[in-house]
């Protein structure tokens, strides 16, 4: 019935109850103020439900209207609390049926047997774990609302990355085109000079043969006019002047332009000259697992310990320590060679499990700080190496599950281990990763590999 009464007192243009009803007169149709206004601010001057003209004064307000819509709203408020087929109160919690009633539906058919407490009660028991859960949303909240100021820093450190990446690619690029140049401008230089020696020479071999030819000429051209005479010491001179010029012609090889040489291979020999500035790094540090005071080098192949953190977004995958990962290893053997130096804080060996997680993930380390060493399954203090460490070697196998670290500048087993009991199932995000960890600023340096190449003729 309430909503049947509502239904009529809605204004017919803002299609709701009305809160400040006017009158126009002198049709008598009711209206918001606001409504009412729009439309004569649109120049209309009739009604716009009966499209009678009414006059341009402020139309007067509907004060019984007014009153009988607040009547209205504030009974609906009060029916929130009543039975809406009894009009009674509610003040029953139905156990079974876990929904509120009144004293008479409390003996109607359809609750016989059910148990009831009174809604203070009800209220008051689960007041204490209503705050536990507007607590808990309240938490929720304030991630969502971290989550999204993240999202914010996120997208823009995202740009500067990009930046960073642009600019190191430029810069890789840029010297690999330096180099091809030069590479270029002296194979060009060098096939210019051999055509100069070679032109150098084919003008001497001409100019000598062209002597050789002017004098067999006059030789022959005298033995024919001394033939002619008659002349009977022809045949002996001849024979004289031919023992002088007892070279024929010369053949010169190799004359030409040795193109194979020049061009032969020749990407692959400019690769292996290229190879000569290059080196090969066999593991990239992550700069996205960084923490926060971790500084990489431009080529990240080395890691630092900052003063002061650095601004970083707070990714799944940043580390809270100052440690970093690599990137994940593929299956088979893998080896990395770490420079420690003077550095005298730090952990070097690699973790498995998934970055996003890392309280569940599992690591293997050499480690030094304060002058004692730590290897796996040891404390540190309890291990001391026959060597000092500088530079340290990591082998893993990720199929055959093989462990070892060794010194290998004094090539001296430190520790190793196959087919370990607590290796996880490598599966989803569960995978092999690089780990560094420093507690001082001397860096902590991987050391290249130079670029290898093998041929072969089969």
């Amino acid at each position: 019935m309430a909503e049947h009464l509502e239904n009529h007192l809605q204004c017919p243009t803002g299609l709701d109850v009305f809160k400040d009803p006017v009158m126009l007169l002198p049709c008598s149709h009711n209206f918001f103020r606001a409504c009412l206004q729009q439309w004569k601010d649109a120049g209309e001057r009739s009604c716009p439900v009966c499209r009678k003209g009414f006059s341009l004064r402020d139309p007067p307000p509907n004060l019984a209207l007014r009153n009988m819509c607040e009547n209205l709203s504030r009974a609906s408020v009060k029916s929130e609390d009543m039975c809406s087929l009894h009009e009674e109160k509610l003040q029953l919690f139905c156990l079974d049926h876990l929904e509120l009633v009144c004293h008479i539906c409390r003996d109607a058919k359809i609750h016989v047997g059910h148990k009831f407490r009174p809604l203070e009660e009800i209220v008051k028991g689960h007041h204490e774990e209503l705050q536990e859960e507007l607590q808990k949303a309240k938490e929720i909240l304030q991630d969502y609302n971290d989550c999204h100021e993240n999202c914010n820093k996120q997208a823009e450190y995202i740009k500067v990355q990009r930046e960073n990446v642009e600019r190191k690619i430029k810069k890789d690029f840029e010297e690999l085109r330096r180099f091809l140049d030069v590479e270029e401008e002296a194979r060009l230089a060098a096939a210019r000079e051999e055509e100069t020696k070679k032109n150098q020479t084919m003008k001497e071999k001409m100019a000598a043969h062209g002597e050789q030819t002017a004098a067999l000429s006059d030789l022959i051209r005298s033995s024919e006019e001394q033939l002619a005479s008659g002349n009977v010491f022809v045949m002996k001179k001849f024979k004289t002047a031919m023992s002088r010029i007892q070279e024929l012609p010369e053949k010169l090889p190799g004359g030409l332009l040795d193109e194979a040489k020049h061009v032969g291979n020749l990407k692959f020999k400019v690769w292996e000259r290229m190879k000569e500035t290059l080196a090969y790094s066999p593991v990239i540090l992550d700069p996205n697992t960084a923490g926060p005071r971790i500084s990489l080098s431009e080529d990240l192949s080395s890691l630092s310990l900052e003063e002061v953190q650095q601004e970083h977004p707070k990714n799944p995958e940043r580390q809270k320590w100052n440690c970093v990962l690599g990137g994940a290893l593929d299956p088979g053997r893998h080896v990395w060679d770490v420079e420690v130096g003077d550095n005298n804080a730090w952990e070097v060996g690699f973790i498995i499990g998934d970055p996003c997680l890392p309280e569940e993930m599992t690591s293997w380390f050499i480690g030094f700080c304060d002058g004692e060493y730590f290897k796996p399954n040891c404390n540190y203090g309890e291990w001391y190496p026959l060597v000092n460490v500088q530079r340290l070697r990591v082998e893993v196998d990720v199929k055959e599950r093989e462990l070892s670290f060794s010194e290998p500048l004094s090539n001296t087993e430190l520790w190793n281990t196959e087919k370990p009991s607590d290796w996880p199932d490598l599966s989803g995000n569960i995978k092999i990763y690089p780990y560094f960890r420093t507690g001082h600023k001397s860096p902590l340096k991987l050391i290249p590999f130079p670029p290898c190449v093998t041929t072969a003729i089969s």
